[in-house]
Parts: C-alpha cells; sequence; structure tokens
C-alpha cells in the first residue's frame, strides 16, 4: 500500500519537473539574447554613442516584454510533458539559433566594415549581405519567429510581429538608401527577406 501511494506521486512530481525543465529551455533563447546584447554586443560596437532617450526606451520595452514572457509562461502555459520532444518546440529552436548565427555573423561583417578612423559608408558584402541588405534584420526577424514557434504563446507571437513590424521598415530604408547612394550596388539583393522582399 505504501508503495502504491508513492508511485502514485511520482508521476506528479516527475511531471512538475518535465515541466520546469520545459519552462527553463523555453526561456533559454530569450534570456540567451538579451544577456549577449547587454553584455557583449554593447562591448564590441565601435559606432556613436546612443542617445539617452534611445536607451531609456530599449530598456522600457525589453523589461515589458521579459515581463511579459515571463509571466505568461509561468503564470498562463501549460505545456504538455512531451513538449520538448514537440516538433513546434525543436523547429523553432533550430530557427531561433540560425537566426541568432545569422544576426551574429552580419554584426561582425558591419562592425568590421570600417577601418579606425573611417566614417563613410561602405557596401556590406559576405554572409546574408549577398541576399539581402538587412541581412542583421533578417537574422533578428527568424530568430524571434522561431521563438514564437518554439514556446507556440500569443506574447511570444506577438512579440514576433511587433519586429517584423518594427525593424521590417528599418530594413527597406536601409537598402532604398544603399541603391541611391552606391551605383554599383548588387541589384539582385532584397531589402529583408532573400529572393521575395
Amino acid at each position: 500500500m505504501i508503495g502504491q501511494f508513492a508511485s502514485e506521486k511520482n508521476p506528479i512530481k516527475q511531471d512538475d519537473n518535465i515541466k520546469q525543465k520545459t519552462y527553463l529551455i523555453s526561456r533559454f533563447p530569450h534570456t540567451l539574447w538579451c544577456s549577449c546584447r547587454t553584455f557583449v554586443f554593447s562591448l564590441l560596437t565601435k559606432g556613436r554613442p546612443s542617445p539617452l532617450h534611445i536607451v531609456v526606451s530599449a530598456v522600457v520595452f525589453c523589461s515589458v516584454n521579459g515581463f511579459l514572457q515571463g509571466h505568461h509562461m509561468l503564470h498562463c502555459t501549460q505545456y504538455h510533458s512531451g513538449w520538448h520532444r514537440d516538433t513546434r518546440f525543436i523547429t523553432g529552436l533550430l530557427m531561433f539559433f540560425t537566426g541568432m548565427a545569422i544576426n551574429i555573423h552580419s554584426d561582425y561583417i558591419l562592425r568590421n566594415l570600417r577601418k579606425p578612423g573611417e566614417v563613410s559608408y561602405k557596401i556590406p558584402r559576405g554572409g546574408m549581405f549577398e541576399l539581402v541588405s538587412g541581412a542583421n534584420f533578417f537574422g533578428e526577424i527568424v530568430e524571434w519567429c522561431g521563438y514564437a514557434v518554439a514556446c507556440w504563446s500569443f506574447p511570444a507571437f506577438s512579440f514576433a510581429l511587433f519586429t517584423i513590424c518594427s525593424i521590417g521598415p528599418r530594413a527597406y530604408h536601409h537598402h532604398r538608401y544603399y541603391l541611391e547612394k552606391f551605383k554599383d550596388y548588387p541589384k539582385s539583393r532584397k531589402a529583408v527577406i532573400p529572393f521575395l522582399l
């Protein structure tokens, strides 16, 4: 009887452990990206200082977004015990890390475009820049769409949509600027989505 009672309790504890692990795995991409952007990217950037209002806006947005993502995962989302093996979760993580790799590589290309002391604009070449003008923006869009698929939640999809709507137009304006500034700019490049847009 005691053994039977103990075995009935174990599945509950095991199920809670699986849910906690799924939550931690789901939160990892968001936390990783925020940590890299805060501590690594800021140290590598060679550009001009950012105006205070942009920094404050970024802090407020990231804080609210992080709260919404975390709150929804902790208190609203109910992942089944096999979610970490679900096709959506695995596909989403693959998309996220692919987008992150594109984003990091594209930022590396942009950071090394100018030599110390140079201020003129140059055409970025290599990596996804061979296909799109906004390769770093494309990488970030892929990241957050992957995160939305992996989490399969309304706040994650909202964040992915916000990302597309906010940096998509920036990529388009960069593309238009490059076309106007450089006569030899590759005409086959698209603005943000390879072969489409």
